[in-house]
């Protein structure tokens, strides 16, 4: 049957339902509108000016490079940026998002300190973390707590896909230049195209000047040398640099300006029946009890139970390390997913879920216990390494994250998750901020002086980066046959070759110093 209704005065045309509403293109929505009047202000511009020249000299300095001191003297630039933006007369900045930068901080001039290429992946990855959750505070987004999904999710939404919605924001924000009222952002605007034209007419009188005079032309080579200037790579930085600071420009404008939805994720901690988690840790315990009761001896019989058995050191220490690990990181995901999703009576864990967690935990201690004695033993037969000190860190952490959640237990108000936070986050800072590389390279070169008949264990300093060299000084007095056996000419041309790479202006690091006066006395 054909809809006769019409809409008045267009006839032939079906009257719309009434759920129907046209569509309004985002532009043309009042908050659009809104976001766009306070992205064209001064503030606006300066950030999408600053945002575009910290992403260019983000991959001159520290992408491109190893970086060193550039990394301490470009966050606190970037930090300082993010406290003229965000800061309001009326509006204190948050707290939490101030705290946060001493631990980055840190991590930051772990990067000048010493040169330890090994670690500071675990570095960069905790600090992008750290500066991700900032943001969000500093955006005012309502969140659960830093350290949670809700928290995860609005750094997704609001620094990685958000930006594409607003990238002409960065381009809006120079419409303040049309306000004639506003002169000094306008002569600021004019000093830097001033800047701009000039760089193309210095460059063509420096080619020039540099052809014309041979002495110049020395002083000028030594200069780009020194600083490690490449027209190439500039060129690239600046094509690059430019749409990842207009992201970023984006991000930061829409954290400020945008209108942010007053929800957070919804909370999903506390839906399981107690009955259910209750049973699965009865069962769970009773396989850790029986492996831990059965073999505790074995466990912790040390050299003894390598006699019995006949196994090597390494074979002993190997025999079920890696396996032993991975049962601990399991025990410690259950039991903090039991502690979160449980539900809860009064607010309080049922005694029986907390017994349960309680010797599911202990009981991952002991794990853990074994499996540093075993590491212990093989170090103690094979010297250290990147990956023996890297998981003995990390059995330290989640050792400490255990006790975390045994307190839980007991003090159900406490929240572990921001303390599991804390922990690892305090983890990563002595990590970077202690020389590893170093401590690894005293202990192999004073084993193998205790023990020369193991030269395999001095070998591994070829792996190791320039900030091991002064531990080479110890080796100096060893016989040619010795030095040639542990191929010490090698490690040492190896180290001067590491040292030479590096930037001179951007990379420089505090145990570069002493490594340079070894390496010229070794020449």
């Amino acid at each position: 049957m054909e809809n006769k209704e019409t809409i008045s005065g267009t006839p032939g045309s079906p009257v719309p339902p009434p759920y129907y509403a046209s569509y309004v293109p985002r532009n043309k929505k009042p908050e659009y509108q809104g976001f766009k009047s306070l992205v064209t202000s001064s503030k606006g511009l300066t950030i999408s000016v600053l945002s575009i020249a910290l992403c260019i000299l983000f991959l001159e300095t520290i992408f491109y490079q190893s970086p060193g001191i550039a990394a301490p003297i470009y966050l606190s630039a970037f930090y300082y940026s993010l406290y003229y933006f965000f800061r309001e007369n009326n509006t204190p900045i948050n707290r939490t998002a101030i705290l946060l930068a001493i631990p980055a901080m840190l991590m930051a001039v772990s990067f000048f300190i010493h040169y330890n290429p090994s670690t500071r992946w675990i570095t960069w990855l905790t600090l992008i973390g750290i500066i991700c959750i900032q943001l969000i505070l500093l955006g005012n987004l309502k969140i659960n707590s830093i350290f949670s999904l809700d928290t995860f999710v609005k750094v997704i939404i609001n620094l990685f896909a958000k930006p594409f919605t607003n990238l002409a924001m960065p381009f809006h924000s120079f419409g303040i230049l049309k306000n004639k009222k506003s002169t000094t952002v306008k002569n600021l605007f004019y000093v830097l195209l001033g800047i701009i034209i000039a760089i193309p007419v210095a460059a063509i009188l420096m080619g020039l000047f540099v052809r014309a005079d041979a002495v110049f032309a020395a002083s000028v080579k030594s200069f780009k040398t020194f600083i490690g200037l490449d027209l190439g790579r500039i060129t690239l930085d600046i094509f690059l640099g430019l749409p990842a600071g207009i992201f970023l420009g984006a991000a930061l404008l829409g954290l400020k300006y945008e209108k942010h939805k007053e929800k957070t994720l919804k909370n999903v901690d506390g839906c399981i029946n107690t009955i259910i988690t209750g049973t699965f840790l009865s069962i769970i315990n009773i396989f850790i009890i029986a492996f831990v009761g059965f073999q505790f001896m074995y466990l912790f019989g040390g050299s003894d139970n390598i006699k019995i058995t006949g196994l090597s050191y390494a074979e002993y220490a190997r025999r079920g390390f890696f396996e032993l690990c991975t049962a601990s990181a399991i025990i410690f995901a259950i039991a903090l997913f039991v502690i979160g999703m449980t539900k809860k009576t009064n607010g309080k864990l049922p005694l029986w879920v907390s017994l349960g967690t309680v010797i599911l935990c202990a009981g991952d201690g002991i794990l853990l216990i074994s499996a540093v004695k075993r590491m212990f033993l093989y170090i103690s037969a094979y010297g250290l390494s990147i990956k023996r000190v890297l998981t003995l860190w990390l059995m330290a952490v989640i050792g400490l994250c255990l006790l975390w959640m045994i307190i839980k237990c007991f003090k159900i108000g406490i929240d572990v998750k921001k303390w599991i936070g804390i922990t690892i986050i305090v983890g990563v800072c002595i990590l970077s901020l202690i020389n590893i590389e170093k401590i690894i390279a005293d202990y192999n070169v004073d084993s193998y002086l205790k023990n020369p008949d193991n030269p395999t264990i001095v070998h591994y300093l070829d792996q190791l980066s320039f900030t091991a060299t002064p531990q080479l000084e110890k080796l100096k007095d060893l016989s040619e046959s010795q030095k040639t056996d542990i191929k010490l000419n090698e490690i040492i041309e190896n180290k001067k070759s590491q040292l030479d790479g590096r930037n001179k202006l951007y990379g420089f690091t505090l145990d570069s110093i002493e490594a340079s006066k070894v390496l010229n006395k070794s020449k």
